[in-house]
C-alpha cells in the first residue's frame, strides 16, 4: 500500500470520529518467506496485511479497536466500536492525554530492494550444498520484511516509516550435534552467507560426539545469541516505568547507584547505525536514546505517554501498539561493546564453557532476574584458554544481575539480532561463576 493511501485512511479516522481526542495507527506491510528443511525448499511464500488501531478517548475514558478489513463500511464499524467501548469504561483517574506532537522529523524511509524467489533460493541453495557437502541436513529460513508504520492523532501527530529487513537462519544438524547462525540486515545483498556458512557448519562439526560434566559454576563466554536470550526477560520485566510502579523492577530505588562494574552499559537507541533503524515508537513519537546503565550506574527507563503524562514527564519514543499490557519496550536494545577479541576472551579462560546458544529461558524471579534455560546449538569446554571438547547440553540457573556482576570482559564486535520485529545489538560476553544446574542425555 502506497504512502499516500495510508495517510488519507488516517486522515478519515481522525477527521470522522466524534471524540474529544482520536488516534489512528496504520501498520503492516509484505512478508517473503524461503522456508528449508531437511535440505529441501518446503515453503516459498509472500503475503501483504495491515491492521488499523484506534483509540478513542472521551474525558477519562478511553477506548480502542482495531481491524485489518480496510474498507469503508469495516473502518467506519471500528470507529464506532472504538467509540462505544469508551463510553461502557470507568474513569481512569491517571490518564491524561494522547501524546502531543514532539519536535523531530515526521518521514523515516529505511528501505532496500526485496529479493525475488529466485534470490532467497538461490541463497539458500548454497546453504543446503554445503551441508550434503559434508552428509549434514540444513534447515531455517530467509525471510524478508518490507514494514510500514504510519500515526496520526487528533493533537497534530503524523508520521510515517517504511524499514526492510532480510533475516536468513541456518541450522545445521548432524547425528550428534547442531549448529547455529543467522545474520538480519536492512539491505539483504549485504547479508555476508559464507560467515553464515562457516559458523553453523564449523559449530556442528566441533559439536559432534559430546561428552558429559558435571553440572556447577562456570566460567562463560557467551555468544552474541546467547546473549541476546538470556537478557530478553530483563526487557519487558525492568525497563519500564511500570515494571518500576509494579515492584518488578530492579532499578527500582537504585537510580544513582553503580550496581555494577564500569564495562556495563545498557541502553535503547532507535537511530543508531548499528541497529536496524526505528525513527518513532506505535504513538509518533520520535525515539530517544535512553541509558538504563551507564558505566555501572541505574539511570533511567523508558516511558510511553501514559506513565510519562502520569509522572509529569517527556514520553521517550517507546511505546508499544496500545492497548497493551508491557509498557513501553526497548526495540533497539543495546549491550555496549568492550575492548577484547574474542580470542583474547577465550585465552583468558583456565576451565570454563562457551555457549553458542540458549532457549526455553523463562523468568523464574522477576526483581532479581533469576532465569532458567537450556543451552543449544553448541557447547564446549574451554581449557587452559582454549576449546577442546563438545559437552552434553545443560540447564542453567543464573540471575542477570549476578551476571552483570560477575562479567570480566565484552567484546569489541557486536552482532544484530533481529526477532519479532525488536532489534538486539549484543557482544560476546565473558562471566565467572555462571551457574548450571542439570545435564541433558544430548
Amino acid at each position: 500500500m502506497n504512502k499516500e493511501r495510508i495517510l488519507q485512511i488516517l486522515n478519515y479516522v481522525v477527521k470522522n470520529a466524534e471524540a474529544d481526542q482520536v488516534e489512528a495507527v496504520l501498520m503492516g506491510g509484505e512478508t517473503y518467506l524461503t522456508g528449508f528443511a531437511n535440505n529441501y525448499i518446503h515453503r516459498n511464500v509472500g503475503e501483504e496485511s495491515y491492521e488499523l488501531n484506534i483509540r478513542i478517548v472521551l474525558g477519562k475514558k478511553v477506548g480502542a479497536s482495531s481491524t485489518s478489513d480496510l474498507s469503508d463500511e469495516a473502518i467506519n464499524e471500528a470507529i464506532r466500536n472504538a467509540i462505544n467501548i469508551a463510553k461502557l469504561q470507568k474513569d481512569n483517574p491517571d490518564f491524561v492525554s494522547l501524546p502531543q506532537n514532539y519536535p523531530g522529523d515526521n518521514e523515516f524511509i529505511f528501505v532496500s530492494q526485496v529479493p525475488d524467489a529466485e534470490t532467497r533460493a538461490s541463497m539458500v541453495k548454497k546453504l543446503v550444498d554445503a551441508s550434503r557437502k559434508y552428509g549434514f541436513i540444513s534447515s531455517g529460513k530467509f525471510e524478508t520484511e518490507k514494514f510500514q508504520l504510519a500515526v496520526k492523532n487528533s493533537l497534530g501527530v503524523e508520521r510515517y516509516m517504511e524499514r526492510t529487513v532480510s533475516t536468513l537462519k541456518n541450522i545445521v544438524m548432524t547425528d550428534t550435534s547442531s549448529g547455529f547462525s543467522q545474520e538480519s540486515k536492512q539491505d539483504f545483498r549485504e547479508i555476508n552467507i559464507e560467515s553464515i556458512l562457516e559458523e553453523s557448519l564449523e559449530v556442528a562439526r566441533m559439536a559432534q560426539n559430546p561428552i558429559e560434566i558435571s553440572p556447577g559454576k562456570y566460567e562463560v563466554v557467551l555468544s552474541p545469541y546467547a546473549v541476546e536470550e538470556f537478557l530478553s526477560s530483563m526487557k519487558y520485566l525492568s525497563l519500564n516505568a511500570k515494571n518500576i510502579e509494579e515492584g518488578t523492577s530492579f532499578m527500582k530505588g537504585h537510580f544513582g547507584e553503580k550496581l555494577f562494574p564500569d564495562h556495563i552499559s545498557l541502553y535503547d537507541d532507535g537511530l543508531s547505525n548499528e541497529t536496524l533503524k526505528m525513527g518513532f515508537d506505535f504513538e509518533g513519537v520520535p525515539k530517544k536514546k535512553v541509558y538504563f546503565v551507564k558505566e555501572g550506574v541505574i539511570l533511567d527507563v523508558l516511558y510511553d505517554s501514559f506513565y510519562a503524562y502520569k509522572e509529569g514527564k517527556d514520553p521517550t519514543g517507546h511505546s508499544l501498539p496500545q492497548p497493551n499490557s508491557l509498557g513501553a519496550y526497548p526495540m533497539n536494545f543495546f549491550v555496549h561493546g568492550g575492548t577484547s577479541s574474542v580470542e583474547e576472551m577465550i585465552s583468558h579462560v583456565e576451565r570454563g564453557l562457551y555457549v553458542q546458544r540458549f532457549w526455553y529461558t523463562n523468568p523464574m524471579e522477576p526483581t532479581s532476574l533469576l532465569i532458567t534455560g537450556m543451552t543449544r546449538d553448541g557447547l564446549f569446554l574451554i581449557e587452559n584458554g582454549k576449546i577442546t571438547k563438545p559437552v552434553k547440553h545443560m540447564r542453567f540457573t543464573e540471575s542477570i544481575l549476578n551476571a552483570f556482576k560477575n562479567c570480566l570482559e565484552i567484546s569489541n564486535i557486536s552482532k544484530i539480532i533481529y526477532e519479532d520485529g525488536a532489534v538486539t545489538t549484543a557482544p560476546y560476553m565473558r562471566i565467572k561463576d555462571f551457574k548450571f544446574t542439570s545435564v541433558t542425555e544430548f
